[in-house]
């Protein structure tokens, strides 16, 4: 059952009696809740969601739809997504298409049927996660968030800190690590005390703990001074090596629930989770 919550809002004197003169009472409630969700949208951070890919590990079901749109319970994957990070108060969406990408468009629009607005950069070919970021510049702000749309995870992962944690280092990137009990499908990844990311180690040959990138960013803008402007290029193979190298990429450790849908069998996990429970 949902919470309801009574809060109040104090309006400067003359702001109220401007109000009360432009619009009837029976339509101020929604006047104000409109100019809030306005208010909010404005100035929310940015998050681009990479959903370009074409879901190779997961053919042939994504022959037909792409793999964010695969549905887990109810709804897609990327509307879990955005109904995740609206509830932490983002509201602003930026979804990088490319294969199958009218699927998404038709389904989404402009996002106002789900209380957010978003906006679409489009990819004419496969750019990888580097250059989808590179694509969409013009629609980003000094400080955004990339999010894969093919990851689930639970409410308890906590946006805030993940970028008040970015901004308290002065960090260029900051991935959030999951810590999963098999990591043999990963590459693994080492910090030291101060978070930030040390080394890229490779996939275990056996089923090991240990703390791999879940796909969820926060960057500044001079990201994009590492990333190549005319030709495809990934996240991870050519621009978080540099970075790590001086010293401006920093990891956040995220202990709860996170899946990565990279093959069926994640698939089949994810909507056991969605009905057990286990993914809220």
């Amino acid at each position: 059952m949902m919470e309801k919550h009574r809060t109040s809002i104090e309006f400067p004197a003359d702001l109220w009696e401007e109000l009360k003169r432009r619009v009837p009472p029976r339509k101020r409630t929604a006047f104000i809740i409109d100019a809030i969700k306005e208010k909010l949208i404005r100035s929310s951070m940015k998050c681009l969601i990479l959903c370009g890919g074409p879901g190779v590990g997961m053919g042939p079901l994504t022959k037909s739809i792409p793999k964010p749109m695969m549905p887990v319970g109810y709804k897609p994957i990327l509307e879990h997504l955005i109904l995740k990070l609206k509830r932490q108060g983002i509201y602003n969406f930026i979804l990088a298409i490319g294969h199958l990408g009218e699927h998404i468009i038709r389904y989404f629009g402009d996002g106002s049927s789900l209380g957010v607005r978003i906006d679409y950069s489009i990819e004419r070919t496969p750019l990888g996660t580097a250059g989808a970021i590179r694509n969409a510049e013009r629609k980003l702000d000094s400080t955004f968030l990339v999010i894969y749309g093919d990851i689930l995870f639970n409410d308890d992962l906590n946006i805030d800190k993940v970028i008040e944690f970015h901004r308290g280092r002065d960090a260029v990137a900051t991935m959030v690590l999951a810590k999963v009990e098999d990591a043999s499908r990963f590459g693994l990844v080492s910090i030291d005390n101060e978070g930030r990311v040390i080394a890229f180690r490779e996939k275990p040959r056996q089923a090991v703990p240990g703390l791999v990138n879940a796909g969820i960013y926060v960057f500044d803008s001079r990201v994009l001074d590492y990333i190549p402007s005319s030709t495809p290029s990934c996240l991870e193979e050519d621009v978080f090596p540099i970075l790590a190298e001086h010293g401006k990429l920093y990891a956040y450790v995220y202990k709860g629930y996170w899946v990565d849908i990279g093959a069926p069998e994640d698939y089949e996990q994810a909507c056991r989770d969605f009905f057990d429970g286990v993914l809220s």
